[in-house]
């Protein structure tokens, strides 16, 4: 419930949809081990196909304490 600070993803999504790679580029978490399990639960993700180039991007996200 006193979770809060930012965490940076980069990861690549494939035409296929699917998340190709993920890791953390920054953290102000302090906790390594909810930082691999939050890049494991992302690379499970799937986007809809389309017939575009595998993108890279970059996502923040926000904790705020319950």
């Amino acid at each position: 419930p006193d979770l809060q600070g930012k965490l940076v993803l980069e990861f690549t999504i494939a035409p296929s949809g699917d998340v190709t790679m993920c890791r953390v580029v920054s953290s102000e978490l302090k906790d390594p081990g909810l930082e691999q399990k939050i890049v494991a639960r992302v690379k499970l993700f799937h986007f809809e196909a389309r017939d575009v180039e595998t993108i890279t991007t970059t996502k923040p996200i926000e904790f705020f304490p319950a």
